[in-house]
């Protein structure tokens, strides 16, 4: 009996799955930035397990580009992804069937953390006081620091020609990286520091 590997990209099919419910969620609640403060027990859910899978992949993009380092806590990851990417704050994520443009990161540039990430604390340690900021607007936000720490791990397979790597294939439909960037139907990727390589030991497929 053979196993195959059914999930070989877990993280990148999780964002997926949260694409096709943020698809469904713009049809209960539109994506105008005067519903951002709607909040609710299911944007909760939502906000919560997408920074808990930001947390995951920003310390597996660490492993990769810095596989000396101990990234234990987002200043950690701050730290190390800006060291090697120092343009990724200035990555921005639009949402075009709603005219929304987010760049989630900003604050890196100075040397702080995302409101949108300080704010996920307050929900995950003291929910009975900060439920409000379980809303639509962190919701957006954290999915596009999500979607762009994803596209950076994930960089050898979607650059990868020869095989060509099944990531080639993929379609995100609710978010974009601007097109001066990224291009899915020509599938071509012009992200800042995108083509810099990370240490030849840790580059296999995580």
């Amino acid at each position: 009996m053979i196993l195959r590997n059914c999930m070989p990209f877990p993280h990148w099919q999780f964002f997926e799955s949260l694409d096709d419910e943020l698809i469904l969620l713009s049809r209960t609640i539109d994506f105008a930035k005067e519903n951002f403060p709607t909040h609710s027990v299911h944007l909760t859910r939502m906000y919560l397990a997408i920074c808990s899978e930001v947390d995951v992949v920003s310390k597996l993009l660490c492993s990769r580009i810095a596989p000396k380092e101990k990234a234990r806590t987002i200043d950690d990851y701050r730290e190390l992804i800006k060291d090697f990417y120092p343009k990724i704050p200035e990555v921005k994520v639009t949402i075009p069937f709603h005219d929304l443009v987010f760049e989630p990161w900003i604050e890196w540039k100075s040397g702080v953390n995302p409101l949108w990430w300080n704010n996920h604390n307050k929900v995950k340690h003291e929910r009975n006081k900060y439920y409000q900021n379980g809303n639509l607007g962190n919701v957006l936000l954290s999915a596009a620091g999500l979607l762009i720490i994803l596209t950076y791990y994930h960089q050898p397979e979607i650059c990868a020609y020869n095989p060509p790597s099944i990531l080639r294939l993929r379609r995100i439909k609710s978010m974009r990286v601007p097109q001066k960037y990224f291009t899915y139907d020509q599938v071509q990727y012009d992200l800042p520091d995108f083509y810099k390589k990370a240490p030849e030991s840790v580059t296999k497929q995580v």
